[in-house]
């Protein structure tokens, strides 16, 4: 007989990358005798490689080497490195100008600048181990129709007419949850009147692990490397621009690309699906409250452009926990609001440093105005000439400029 009245300790709604790491970033929570419950609108896919996880999509992911040290603290890692493409180099150049900077990981004396994943492959490699850990509740497919925060937490009503009592609601269901409307949390959204256009392709020569971005009159391009002849690419695009763009042929489009990123891929020969959405910047105006946690997109979602996105949320998961696998060591309650508190005074230099930067740049790389350039090639160039502030750069990009948590 199913039980209708369900409870756990931790509830964590969404499955996707952050829900699903903040569920093993929980372990020491779980072992202590906590029940998490994991809630998704779609089924679990736990150990099939040969399918693609519901929650994750067909686009590619940047991992940074902050994140990888992470997930091997994790034991992940493992799970994860066969499908990820290690960048070793990085170019950054201005289209039809002499702005020019390049970033290798021998200068920081690390195996590699980052690393691209296919989505799929980064969500089995999260949900690796899940369907046998110790104080799971796994509710999926399931579908919140209602939060009520109540005096002992939050109270949700599933779809199927079950309810469930949680002491701490962690909302990691995406940037467009309407539970948050529910609750009052209202989202800063600021468009960039931009489209992002994402695709794979192949070209005639190995990428040999070198990342590029450049900024080409239609929009900042990167090509991102996948497997040995294969690129991940965003493209920054108008929305007429883009119209224009999902219009062509293959052939047509293919010779666009290679006129945006120029040889220095080889020749483009194939290009796969393509995918597109809207760009904005966009922040919660409130991420706790007593027994209520933002997580992921929910929280803020960022331009693509510099691929902070998963790690920015990562960092949060990973410090998050930190404070709340402390609080049932101390034995206090995991929705206290002091708790969560700590965890967002603790983080929000490294959000706030986060943001401002993956804003600041499709923001100066994306215009056009010829001041704008000029500056932008001179720091282009000056970065090229000082080791050092390439060096900074590079920790920032590679997600080092902060204190990491303290994991277990």
């Amino acid at each position: 007989m199913t039980d209708t009245h369900l409870n756990a300790d931790i509830t964590i709604l969404g499955a996707g990358m952050a829900g699903a790491s903040m569920v093993h970033l929980l372990e020491p929570a779980r072992q202590a005798g906590l029940t998490v419950a994991l809630i998704d609108r779609q089924p679990l896919v736990w150990n099939d490689a040969t399918d693609r996880p519901p929650s994750f999509d067909g686009r590619a992911t940047a991992l940074s080497w902050g994140t990888r040290q992470i997930l091997e603290a994790l034991d992940l890692w493992q799970h994860i490195s066969p499908w990820a493409c290690a960048i070793d180099h990085i170019q950054v150049s201005d289209e039809g100008r002499f702005g020019q900077t390049q970033l290798h990981a021998s200068e920081q004396s690390t195996d590699a600048l980052g690393y691209i994943i296919e989505n799929h492959r980064l969500g089995h490699g999260l949900l690796n181990g899940l369907g046998e850990a110790r104080g799971l509740l796994s509710l999926a497919p399931a579908e919140v129709t209602q939060v009520t925060m109540n005096a002992d937490g939050a109270g949700l009503q599933l779809s199927d007419g079950r309810t469930l009592q949680t002491g701490l609601l962690v909302m990691a269901d995406g940037g467009r949850s309407p539970l948050m409307s529910q609750l009052g949390i209202v989202q800063q959204r600021r468009p960039y009147g931009t489209q992002a256009l994402v695709t794979q392709v192949r070209c005639d020569q190995p990428h040999e692990h070198w990342a590029f971005e450049r900024f080409s009159e239609d929009g900042p391009i990167a090509f991102l490397p996948l497997h040995s002849h294969d690129y991940a690419v965003v493209w920054t695009l108008s929305d007429d621009e883009m119209a224009d763009a999902l219009a062509q042929d293959d052939a047509t489009l293919i010779a666009r690309l290679q006129e945006r990123i120029g040889y220095r891929v080889g020749r483009i020969t194939d290009i796969g699906e393509r995918l597109t959405y809207p760009l904005a910047l966009v922040k919660a105006n409130e991420q706790v409250r007593r027994s209520l946690v933002l997580l992921g997109n929910a929280a803020h979602s960022l331009h693509p452009v510099a691929g902070q996105g998963f790690n920015l949320s990562l960092r949060d998961a990973a410090v998050l926990s930190e404070h709340l696998n402390r609080a049932v060591r101390e034995g206090r309650q995991v929705g206290d609001l002091q708790v969560l508190m700590g965890y967002l005074e603790q983080q929000k230099t490294d959000q706030r440093n986060t943001i401002l930067a993956s804003d600041l740049l499709p923001r100066l790389f994306g215009s056009r105005a010829p001041g704008v350039a000029i500056l932008r090639d001179a720091g282009l160039l000056g970065m090229s000439a000082a080791p050092v502030a390439r060096r900074l750069f590079a920790r920032h990009a590679m997600g080092l400029g902060h204190t990491a948590a303290k994991l277990g």
